[in-house]
């Protein structure tokens, strides 16, 4: 029996139905790959930002932790320097600098 126009058409039809849903079930495999290879982009990144943070506040409270012994030293030398021991040991040795200086 053989096919009618009409029959022929229907065919078409529906052969290419079937390839546009191909595609879009290609396609949308496609999009859902993309999506999950950004979801791990954004995980890892996220982790990264969440270390760097860690980083950060340790370098801070370690540059707190200098700044403090830093500003005790000082202290320090500023108490030795007034000492009565310094300033007589400085008196002394004064013209010990100037010949050194002279001799440059």
């Amino acid at each position: 029996m053989p096919t009618s126009p009409e029959e022929m058409r229907l065919r078409d039809v529906a052969i290419g139905l079937r390839a546009e849903l191909a595609e879009a079930n290609f396609q949308r495999e496609k999009v859902e790959l993309a999506n999950a290879q950004l979801l791990n982009e954004i995980q890892d990144l996220s982790y990264r930002l969440r270390m760097a943070e860690v980083a950060h506040r340790a370098s801070q409270q370690l540059t707190e932790k200098l700044l403090h012994d830093v500003s005790l030293r000082d202290a320090e030398i500023t108490a030795i320097r007034q000492s009565r021991t310094w300033r007589f040991g400085s008196l002394v040795l004064a013209p010990v600098r100037w010949v050194k200086r002279s001799k440059r």
